[in-house]
């Protein structure tokens, strides 16, 4: 009987799709692997509304070929895993259609497909240049690799082709404003953009290029960029003290606040609590309050740490590491990271520690 119910279901949902006009679409992946792996397994993912990877399809490479069939009800950006090893260097647009792939190791060599697909694969050759760059500089010694002479070198010429890359990517980007793949390919390092070339990107999008939940994706981290700019009102947040007590952002108090993202796990950070305690001590009576956000997520080490390095401003933490909600909210890539607020809880700074962090304090706490 349980069997029956369950069928009955699944007839009700195909139904309900077909009375919609939804078709699922059949897709078929065909791919060449040269050795070593020639053999073993091959899973197609995507990333779910969680970030989490999910698998959708999965095969076993044989001789060094393999293929893997499915259906999807609407378009993914899906990639490949060779025993289970994330393939992110070309994202696959996954749609109806035969698809063919080369891989060398867990390299992917070629990609065609849909119209899409070979839209998108214009766009990644602009960065090939780039990744010969950064693969050269991988082969060279340890020792070679933090030579500053060297490491100056490759910035220079990674400097020079990411001016060319970007530039060849913008006029594709003219040619093709109304493709899904354009926003594909612009969303895949979306954290490494700033306001300007994201809202560039974003304006020039159109039509089918627009109305997508990827570009849902550029017009929400523009936003969150313009809730970082010089002037701009912070985000709020609320956070629990190690005692338990729930502290709000815009509830305190002061003519300058700093807000400290560090860790106790952090050495940098460590080396940078002095300069805050110098600052709190100097000018906390004056009007000075600081919070400091741990990424921690263990609370004794947490305690432990302020403890050990006598920090007697506000601290707070979610215990999630780098999961914490004000992380996302103040676009914390590494740690320490600092945000300086007037009373009214408007950007002043950035991202500055040390010396240029006293001097900012002195001129702010001089000001009438």
């Amino acid at each position: 009987m349980e069997g029956c119910k369950m069928m009955r279901c699944i007839w009700m949902i195909l139904l309900s799709f077909m009375a919609l006009g939804i078709a699922a679409k059949d897709y078929k992946i065909v791919g060449k692997c040269i050795a070593p792996q020639a053999n073993g397994r091959i899973s197609l993912v995507v990333y779910d509304e969680n970030n989490q990877l999910d698998t959708i399809g999965k095969g076993l490479i044989t001789n060094g070929e393999f293929c893997i069939t499915g259906s999807v009800m609407d378009r993914k950006v899906a990639y490949l895993l060779i025993n289970d090893r994330v393939k992110d260097f070309i994202p696959m647009i996954l749609e109806g259609g035969t698809y063919h792939v080369v891989l060398d190791g867990n390299v992917v060599l070629s990609l065609t497909g849909s119209k899409e697909q070979n839209i998108l694969n214009k766009y990644l050759e602009t960065r090939i240049e780039q990744n010969q760059l950064l693969e050269e500089f991988r082969k060279r010694p340890l020792v070679e690799r933090r030579n500053d002479s060297i490491r100056a070198y490759y910035q220079g010429r990674d400097s020079l082709i990411t001016l060319v890359m970007k530039a060849a990517q913008l006029r594709l980007l003219d040619e093709y404003p109304d493709r899904y793949a354009s926003t594909v390919f612009f969303t895949q390092d979306l954290k490494e953009k700033g306001l300007e070339e994201l809202t560039n990107i974003y304006d020039k999008l159109i039509g089918p290029g627009k109305d997508n939940t990827l570009a849902k994706k550029i017009s929400d981290r523009i936003e969150l960029l313009r809730a970082l700019e010089k002037d701009a009102l912070a985000p709020n947040f609320s956070m629990k003290t190690p005692e338990g007590k729930i502290i709000e952002l815009y509830k305190i108090q002061s003519k300058v606040k700093i807000i400290d993202f560090w860790a106790s796990w952090c050495y940098p950070c460590r080396k940078e609590n002095p300069t805050l305690v110098k600052l709190y001590e100097k000018y906390h009576n004056k009007g000075l309050e600081i919070i400091g956000i741990s990424l921690d997520n263990d609370h004794k080490k947490w305690t432990d740490a302020i403890k050990k390095d006598n920090l007697p401003y506000l601290h707070v933490s979610e215990l999630k590491k780098w999961k914490c909600e004000a992380v996302r909210l103040y676009d914390v890539k590494v740690v320490p990271h600092t945000v300086v607020l007037d009373q009214n809880n408007h950007v002043i700074a950035k991202n500055v520690r040390g010396e240029k962090l006293v001097k900012l304090i002195d001129s702010l706490m001089d000001k009438p």
